[in-house]
C-alpha cells in the first residue's frame, strides 16, 4: 500500500510540475503570436560597445513610449525605451526574436516612474536580434492590442497547448482512477478496465480539454481583435 501511496503523490506532483513550468510558457507564445512580429526600425548608432538599433513603437504605443532601442554593453544585450509623457505606473511586454523569427523570451516589466525620460534597462537573452514591445497599461487605463490576423504560428501554439493541456489531464486521470481502483480492491490488483475503455475515456478527456482551450483562445483572440476584451 505504501508503494502506491508513494507512486500516487510522486506521479501528482511530476504532473503539477509540468503543467506550473512549462504550460505557462507555451500560453505566453499562443499570446505573442498575435502581436505584431516586427517594429520599424528607424535608425542605427554604433558606440563603443558596437550597433545601437532604434524602433519606431506600433501607434498604440507611441503616445507613451516613442521609440526605443536594443543595444549591447559590457553586460551583454539590453532593452531601453524613450518616455513620450510621464504617468504614474506603466506596465509592458517585450516578446524577444532571434534572427529566424523565433521567440527566445517573453519578459513583462512593470515601472513606476519617476522624472526620467527613459525606462529601466531590461537585459535581453544572447541571441536577440529584435523585440515586439506591447503595451498592457498606463496608470489605470489598459492599451488594447492593435488588431493582427490570425497567423500560422498562433495555429501552431495553440496545436502545442492543447497537446501539453491533454497529456496533463490524461496523465492525471489515469494515476487517479488507477490508484482508486486499487484502493477499492484493497491493492491486490485484481480490478482493471478494459483497454478499450481505457481508451474512451482518455480521448474523450483530451477532446474535452482541447475544445475547451480552443473555445477559450480563439474566442479572447476575436473579442481582442473586436476591441471588447482588454488585457489589464
Amino acid at each position: 500500500m505504501v508503494f502506491w501511496i508513494v507512486w500516487f503523490i510522486m506521479g501528482v506532483a511530476a504532473i503539477l510540475l509540468f503543467t506550473a513550468l512549462v504550460i505557462p510558457r507555451v500560453m505566453l507564445k499562443v499570446r505573442a503570436a498575435t502581436l505584431p512580429l516586427r517594429d520599424k526600425a528607424v535608425g542605427r548608432l554604433t558606440d563603443a560597445q558596437g550597433d545601437v538599433l532604434c524602433y519606431a513603437p506600433a501607434d498604440s504605443v507611441r503616445p507613451y513610449i516613442s521609440r526605443y532601442f536594443i543595444a549591447r554593453d559590457g553586460e551583454g544585450m539590453y532593452f531601453r525605451g524613450e518616455w513620450a509623457r510621464l504617468s504614474a505606473y506603466a506596465a509592458y511586454e517585450l516578446t524577444v526574436f532571434n534572427a529566424a523569427g523565433k521567440i527566445l523570451d517573453i519578459y513583462r516589466v512593470t515601472e513606476k516612474f519617476n522624472s526620467g525620460r527613459e525606462t529601466h534597462i531590461t537585459r535581453l537573452p544572447e541571441g536577440t536580434d529584435y523585440v515586439a514591445l506591447r503595451l498592457l497599461c498606463v496608470d489605470d487605463t489598459p492599451i488594447p492590442a492593435e488588431p493582427q490576423p490570425l497567423r500560422r504560428s498562433y495555429a501552431v501554439w495553440l496545436a502545442v497547448l492543447c497537446l501539453c493541456l491533454s497529456v496533463a489531464a490524461d496523465l492525471l486521470l489515469w494515476f487517479s482512477l488507477t490508484f482508486a481502483f486499487n484502493c477499492l480492491d484493497n491493492f491486490t490488483m485484481t480490478y482493471h478496465l478494459p483497454v478499450a475503455t481505457w481508451a474512451v475515456m482518455l480521448v474523450s478527456t483530451a477532446l474535452a480539454v482541447t475544445a475547451v482551450t480552443c473555445a477559450f483562445s480563439l474566442g479572447g483572440f476575436f473579442l481582442r481583435r473586436r476591441g471588447y476584451l482588454h488585457e489589464p
